[in-house]
C-alpha cells in the first residue's frame, strides 16, 4: 500500500483509501486492519472528493487544516477528509434536517468534526462558531453555488478552496468555461477536472487567494 500526495490517503491495486483510526464504517464501506491501523475503502462512486482525485485533481490538503465543508449531507466525504486531517476540523454545514441526522452521528464519533444544521448562504450565522478556515470544500445545487462558494471564501479568507460544481444546477446555455472565468475573477483557479465519468454533469475546481 503506497501513501499518495495527501497525507493518510493511500492507493493499492487501484484502489484508494483513507487511513483512519475508526475500525466502524461511516456509510457501509469496507474496513480492514492492517497493522496498528484501520483503513477505510475510499470510492470514486461514492464521492465526489475520491472520483475528483482519481480524475487527477491534486488538492491541498493539510493535516492541520480547519476546512469549512458546505453542503455536508450525511457526512460520506467528511468522514475521509477526518481521516486525512487528524490534527485539524472540519465544519460541517447542511441545510436539510433529513441528511442531517447522520452528520450529527458521525459528529458524536468523531472529534475533528462539528456538525451545523445552518444555511451555507448566510455565514455570518455560523461564523461565530468558527476559529478559522484554511479550506472551502463545498458540494451544494443551488443556481447560486458559485455565489455562495465566493462568499464564504471571502467572508473566512479562506486560502484554498474546492468546489464541486453541478452544472445541472444552472442555466443549460452557460458553459462551464463561462463559470470558470466567472471564478477566475476573484480568486487564481489551479485545476478544473470533468468528473462526470463518476458523477454525471459534475466538475471538481481547486482555487487558492
Amino acid at each position: 500500500m503506497q501513501e499518495t500526495f495527501l497525507k493518510n490517503l493511500y492507493e493499492e491495486n487501484g484502489r484508494m483509501y483513507t487511513k483512519s483510526s475508526y475500525p466502524k464504517p461511516v456509510y457501509g464501506e469496507d474496513v480492514f486492519k492492517r497493522g496498528n491501523a484501520y483503513y477505510r475503502t475510499f470510492s470514486p462512486l461514492r464521492s465526489k472528493l475520491a472520483s475528483s482525485i482519481k480524475t487527477g485533481l491534486k488538492p491541498v490538503i493539510l493535516e492541520n487544516d480547519h476546512i469549512l465543508y458546505l453542503g455536508a449531507s450525511t457526512g460520506t466525504t467528511v468522514s475521509h477528509l477526518s481521516d486525512i486531517i487528524t490534527g485539524g476540523m472540519i465544519f460541517a454545514v447542511e441545510f436539510s434536517a433529513i441528511p442531517f441526522v447522520k452528520l450529527i452521528q458521525l459528529g458524536d464519533e468523531r472529534e475533528n468534526v462539528f456538525p451545523m444544521l445552518l444555511d451555507g448562504n448566510k455565514p455570518q450565522q455560523y461564523s461565530v462558531l468558527i476559529d478559522r478556515v484554511d479550506l472551502i470544500y463545498q458540494d451544494v445545487s443551488q443556481p447560486n453555488q458559485i455565489e455562495i462558494f465566493e462568499k464564504n471564501m471571502e467572508f473566512f479568507r479562506a486560502k484554498r478552496g474546492i468546489l464541486m460544481f453541478k452544472t445541472f444546477s444552472v442555466r443549460a446555455d452557460v458553459s462551464i468555461e463561462e463559470q470558470v472565468k466567472k471564478i477566475k475573477e476573484h480568486f487564481q483557479v489551479h485545476q478544473v477536472k470533468d468528473i462526470s465519468k463518476f458523477h454525471k454533469g459534475h466538475y471538481a475546481i481547486t482555487v487558492s487567494n
